[in-house]
């Protein structure tokens, strides 16, 4: 057991003082905005205007191209007032002006039928052009102290607005600029942009053979500015990974979904020292009616061959053709496709051990010194790590296998009886294959040790047991799934023609079904795999969600053994499983703290489901998930807040009850562009959640929340806005958390996110030369003060992350183990826990309580880690009622509101004549 575990994070070195570099800044001409602002909104003159200039593609040809440029600011194409670029000398008007001109000849309206309309758009491009060289850009000199920072009201960093582009660039210069030895072989890396900070790819990329084949990887390093709460220095964030390459050619992009294109290209002026520092990011993706791949409209591919004509820049059909050429480069020119799982496997697995993940770390400090210093390493804060869970340490003793197999099953089957109210447990099993049918019976009868039962005529088993009523029905699905047919009609939208398909295929389901039931039941729906489906909104899936939904029904699927990995029997139990925690058959185990709290604690989780216009359904939704669990109640203890009927549902209900709402549209679109629908969802959700601590008052609550998921509409949770024991609504000032709930706790959590929000970590060993490792436990910084509020959860690897060395080396494999990068290594994330509000002594002192002493905040983050733990669930990435509310997400399938066609003609927009999967 390791007694420390340190954090890939830094922050700036109070010995050092302040980082000031010296910028030369440039601002974007007010004359040049107006200008060109004009010729974009004749572009775009039947919408409404857009805010400011899509200046984000110029910004990256900037960064690709200019010699010198550092990083450019954010908001530059709305306000002349804020930085545009920041370089390290005066770019010439020369080398700026083509680039200028190049990109606004893209903001050009282009053809138009209108001659004077198209006179107009000519004009005004010509005199955007012309402004270029007649309005010079004045340069000037800017000291930026890379560390400036002021510290918010409740005690937190929050650093310059521009310290979140600019300072993780500087660094990504500082490293770039410097190699890394590793195991005899020296890393480069190249710089790349990203919307949060900057990656560091190494390159070139890698190879590794295997069975004559060969694949390409790169080391990843990622570097972002964050904040923590009541902590007054920011943080510089460093993650590590591996950046692997698609050589497979042809590359097939699937419809929807694109693919991103890194670019090497030497720049198209004279030579220059960081010529061979940064990698420019581009996208590709397929043509839905063309069916070719094409580059995406802020892709620099595009301009790049009208400023550099000595070069051959790829064309989409070339790269997807010749993957791996193209990675090797040709003529100074090199393009690679990132990989994702989408498209097939990969001979290099995903991850890094702890070893390489220590030495790379190594690497980063020692090229930031002496300007920031790793923050302090966490220690251990709780004795006890794991509730009390039944055993599971390995035994060959018959006797210690039986009884846990019975506690097991016993604990399931009571589990169950809560969520019964006395009826049958209701079984559907809709099937493709007999295969899977069959292996679903199975894994339903192994779950519950029910015995062997044959069916009778109609497909109909039943079972009793240990006061326990089982009845499943088996039928076969038939064409209900097959691909969803979208017709176009003239005068509806694509969102409003998938609706009426999805709702035809849903009432088919759930007459196939049968009546509502007053308990709901389950059904294991067989589908085939998402790679049958040509676009998204064909897959019938949510369709048959929510004709389960219409009939009373929460869904679970599984996929067809042709288009699944992994055995049917792993697969068919998991389903089983994962069916039963929809039925609300899981409660927290009992825990096992150094001191117990109070015995009728409950657990509220709230979780924001943003479903998006680009999602199966076509159509945007916002739904705020309240789950509470109470768990001692011997019936319903997991129940969610059903916002129409103003009371708590069993989960079962809630989900079928989400899935009703989207089916009958109530719901706009969350942002325009003046943000007062955005305003309006924020107040709609900050009600509701007022609203839901009033429900809850009458006993001691615990108040779980995603702080990255919920702060868009609860800004208040951001962390330069967090006071201790208190909570803050839009526009408000602080307000003590009594005054919601006199025993009210709010333990606030944050994962890494896209965002990289929170570190990621390794124990290292007692010696300097020692093996790291991972670690579970609860942590905190060892200089803390008795009145921390912010902790570390780390869990153990799930047992299908198998067992590997953690000194397995994957980017420079060793010759004892050269086949290193095929491992697949476990990235164990931290789980940030903040104790936002609780009955300290200071909240105790304010409202002059007497009657119960002052919580230790390291024993409610204990109590919150503890629930990341459960007998029927790998380590979870979340505490479980948050885990519960996150998976409401999946009944959120709203549907566009009905509405008459113009005229009976329509529009074939169907899927592919003579797809196997397609319903005639």
């Amino acid at each position: 057991m390791y007694p420390l575990i340190h954090q890939t994070a830094y922050e700036p070195d109070p010995d050092h003082g302040p980082w000031f570099e010296q910028f030369r800044v440039m601002y974007f001409p007010e004359e040049w905005r107006t200008e060109f602002l004009d010729l974009y909104h004749r572009r775009r003159h039947r919408r409404s205007e857009p805010p400011g200039l899509p200046i984000r593609r110029l910004n990256a040809l900037l960064r690709a191209t200019a010699p010198g440029v550092l990083a450019t600011g954010r908001g530059a194409g709305s306000s002349s007032e804020v930085p545009w670029f920041y370089a390290t000398d005066d770019q010439p008007a020369e080398l700026v002006a083509p680039l200028l001109a190049s990109w606004v000849m893209t903001l050009s309206p282009g053809t138009d039928k209108d001659p004077v309309r198209a006179a107009g758009h000519e004009a005004a491009l010509d005199r955007a052009l012309a402004l270029i060289d007649e309005v010079t850009p004045g340069w000037r000199d800017e000291s930026v102290d890379l560390t400036a920072t002021e510290v918010s009201a409740g005690g937190t960093a929050e650093p310059d607005r521009r310290l979140y582009h600019l300072l993780p660039e500087r660094i990504g210069a500082l490293l770039a600029a410097r190699p890394l030895l590793m195991d005899g072989a020296e890393l480069r890396f190249r710089q790349v942009t990203r919307d949060q900070g900057v990656e560091l790819v190494s390159w070139p990329p890698r190879t590794y053979t295997k069975y004559k084949r060969t694949w390409y990887y790169s080391a990843l390093v990622t570097v972002t500015v964050q904040t923590a709460p009541f902590t007054d220095r920011f943080r510089v964030h460093v993650s590590y990974g591996v950046r692997r390459w698609v050589t497979d050619s042809p590359v097939k992009l699937q419809n929807g979904s694109g693919a991103t294109v890194l670019l090497d290209a030497p720049m198209p002026w004279a030579e220059t020292s960081d010529r061979r520092h940064r990698l420019a990011v581009n996208s590709i993706s397929l043509d839905r009616t063309l069916r070719v791949p094409v580059w995406s409209r802020q892709s620099l591919v595009d301009l790049l061959p009208e400023l550099d004509i000595q070069h051959v820049y790829p064309k989409p059909a070339e790269l997807t053709g010749e993957a791996a050429e193209w990675l090797a480069g040709r003529d100074g020119v090199a393009a690679g496709i990132l990989y994702d799982t989408g498209f097939g496997k990969h001979g290099v697995g995903a991850g890094l051990m702890p070893l390489e993940r220590m030495l790379l770390d190594r690497w980063i400090e020692e090229g930031i010194r002496p300007f920031l210093r790793r923050v302090p390493a966490l220690e251990r804060v709780h004795r006890r790590s794991n509730p009390r869970l039944l055993a599971t340490s390995h035994t060959k003793d018959p006797g210690k296998l039986a009884e846990r197999a019975r506690l097991r099953v016993e604990a399931r089957r009571a589990a169950i009886r809560t969520v019964l109210d006395g009826q049958p447990l209701s079984v559907d099993v809709v099937w493709q294959t007999e295969e899977t049918r069959d292996g679903l019976v199975t894994a339903l009868r192994q779950w519950l040790d029910l015995p062997p039962a044959v069916p009778d005529a109609d497909g109909t088993y039943e079972w009793h047991a240990d006061e326990l009523c089982v009845v499943l029905r088996a039928r076969p699905m038939e064409s209900l799934g097959s691909a969803i047919r979208v017709v176009r009609e003239t005068g509806l939208s694509r969102a409003q023609s998938v609706a009426s398909a999805v709702r035809e295929r849903a009432a088919r389901m759930t007459a196939r079904l049968g009546a509502h039931r007053k308990t709901a039941g389950i059904a294991f729906v067989e589908i085939l795999g998402r790679d049958r489906f040509p676009a998204t909104d064909t897959d019938p899936k949510s369709a048959l969600r929510l004709g389960c939904a219409g009939a009373g029904r929460v869904s679970q699927f599984i996929v067809v053994p042709e288009d699944a990995d992994g055995p049917l029997s792993e697969r068919a139990g998991s389903a089983v499983a994962d069916g039963m925690r929809q039925l609300g058959a899981m409660v927290p185990p009992e825990q096992k703290l150094d001191k117990a709290l109070t015995d009728d604690m409950q657990y509220l989780a709230l979780w924001h489901v943003r479903h998006q216009a680009s999602g199966s359904t076509r159509q945007a939704s916002r739904h705020l998930v309240a789950l509470r669990i109470r768990p001692r109640d011997p019936v319903h203890p997991v129940q969610g807040w059903d916002e129409a009927k103003k009371r708590w549902v069993p989960y079962a209900r809630l989900l079928l009850t989400i899935a009703a709402s989207g089916a009958t549209p109530t719901h706009r679109e969350e942002t325009d562009r003046t943000g007062t629908m955005a305003a309006e969802t924020r107040y709609e959700a900050e009600r509701q959640i007022r609203s839901l601590l009033y429900q809850v008052r009458d006993r001691p609550t615990l108040l779980l929340a995603n702080s990255g998921n919920l702060r868009k509409v609860w800004p208040g949770l951001s962390n330069g806005q967090l006071v201790k024991d208190s909570l803050v609504f839009d526009g408000e000032r602080p307000a003590r958390l009594s005054l919601f709930g006199t025993d009210l706790r709010v333990v606030l959590l944050r994962d890494a996110n896209s965002r990289e929000e929170t570190a990621e970590w390794y124990a290292p060993g007692a010696q300097e030369d020692d093996t790291p490792g991972v670690s579970i436990g609860l942590w905190a910084p060892q200089d803390a003060d008795p009145d921390n509020r912010v902790f570390t959860s780390t869990v153990g690897k799930p047992p299908t992350a198998g067992t590997v060395r953690t000194d397995l080396r994957k980017i420079v494999p060793t010759t004892r183990w050269p086949h290193g990068p095929a491992a697949t290594a476990w990235n164990p994330q931290a789980l940030e826990l903040t104790v936002l509000g609780c009955l300290s002594e200071q909240a105790l002192e304010q409202t002059r309580r007497t009657d119960w002493p002052a919580d230790r905040t390291a024993l409610l983050a204990a109590a919150v880690h503890q629930l990341r733990l459960h007998d029927e669930y790998h380590p979870l990435s979340r505490p479980l009622p948050l885990h519960l509310a996150k998976l409401a997400e999946q009944y959120v399938l709203p549907l566009a509101a009905e509405a008459m066609p113009t005229a009976e003609a329509a529009t074939s927009d169907d899927v592919e004549a003579g797809s196997p999967s397609v319903e005639q």
